[in-house]
């Protein structure tokens, strides 16, 4: 039996990023989608990546410059990311950004 994919957004609070995970969850189990998804404070992402394995990285569009900061890392270990895109983070749009991350990990 395959493993449960992991999806970890990062942001600066965490407090949209929260709400918009909530979101993506229901997106998931609405989908009968066996995926665990969380959010982390930019800040830590870094150990996060070093602990865990992450088979999508969603950044919100406010924390951009987070991107620059871990790109080597995330290449290195071959993490796939991008950046939410502002309407769908704005919106909260659960079901648009989990349709991100599966994207991001059939890539």
């Amino acid at each position: 039996m395959e493993k449960a994919k992991t999806v970890l957004l990062i942001c600066s609070a965490g407090i949209t990023t929260g709400l918009l995970v909530k979101n993506m969850k229901d997106a998931a189990k609405h989908r009968d989608l066996d995926i665990h998804i969380y959010s982390a404070p930019a800040i830590t992402a870094e150990d996060v990546l070093k602990r865990q394995e992450i088979d999508a990285l969603l950044i919100g569009p406010q924390s951009e410059y987070e991107m620059t900061r871990l790109k080597d890392f995330l290449e290195y270990n071959k993490v796939p990311y991008r950046l939410i895109d502002k309407e769908s983070y704005g919106l909260l749009d659960g079901e648009r950004v989990l349709g991100q991350a599966l994207q991001l990990m059939e890539k």
